[in-house]
């Protein structure tokens, strides 16, 4: 990561805030990763974070505890799990004075023009007062044909609206390995990628349990989608300590070198 960093977007996957067993929160990681952000804050870059969580958190309060979910169950699960999600992200922000925003998108919502357009005006515009907008697919009312159905995708495609310098994917997960790590313990971790190949295609084919709706496919989706843009992307255990102040220092993940950014981007 040579280019000075602006803008970052961070995307928090499910595993990471909520816990599949109690339904609940996981306070202690929140408060974690809040404090782990004061570092961005005080270098005055710019912060949008793409929260997972909702489901798992709601599920659970409804009692739907089977493994799948229906699109109706997602989005009730959804409604209620967000309300929770929101408000625990809310009370660590408060205590490091930082105002905050929820906003609900759509996959309509970033690729139509005129909602593409209205979505960069609002979220540029919480930037701009040093709001951290934290963002969420609309489950409740996106349909099978609307919906992204994983957050790694919708967060590259808000890193490619707001003109991000970097996503951040935080996952459980260290990054992209040759080989899956939960099977082979041989794997070995791919510190860099500068082109997206049928090896690193390749090497995305395992994926996470069954609450998390993405996995390292849809990571490497998002890469494409980012880089292609102009913003580097990096796949991070966000279970590590102090995680977001190891990436600025080179230390942790896998790296996908961003494309060139065209001038009319």
């Amino acid at each position: 990561m040579k280019k000075r960093i602006k803008k970052i977007v961070i995307k928090v996957g499910s595993s990471l805030v909520a816990n599949y067993k109690t339904g609940l929160p996981k306070t202690n990681w929140i408060n974690s990763f809040i404090n782990d952000l004061s570092f961005v804050i005080k270098k005055k870059i710019k912060i949008i974070i793409v929260s997972s969580g909702a489901i798992a958190i709601g599920r659970k309060r409804i009692g739907f505890l089977k493994k799948k979910l229906n699109l109706d169950e997602q989005q009730a699960a959804a409604s209620v799990g967000q309300i929770y999600l929101i408000n625990n992200y809310k009370k660590a922000f408060i205590k490091k004075k930082v105002e905050i925003s929820q906003v609900l998108l759509t996959l309509e919502d970033t690729i139509k023009k005129e909602k593409k357009i209205n979505a960069k005006k609002t979220l540029n515009k919480l930037i701009e007062k040093n709001i951290i907008p934290i963002i969420n697919e609309n489950d409740t009312v996106a349909t099978d044909e609307i919906k992204f159905g994983d957050n790694d995708r919708l967060s590259a495609r808000v890193a490619e609206i707001i003109k991000a310098d970097l996503l951040i994917l935080l996952s459980d997960v260290s990054g992209l390995y040759n080989k899956d790590p939960k099977k082979n313990k041989k794997a070995e971790l791919i510190r860099e990628v500068k082109k997206i190949d049928k090896s690193v295609i390749k090497a995305s084919s395992f994926t996470n349990n069954y609450f998390a709706r993405g996995g390292m496919k849809t990571k490497i989706m998002a890469a494409k989608i980012a880089t292609n843009a102009g913003c580097g992307m990096i796949i991070v255990n966000g279970n590590s300590k102090n995680i977001i102040q190891r990436i600025f220092k080179g230390e942790e993940g896998t790296y996908f070198y961003p494309k060139k950014r065209k001038k009319n981007n």
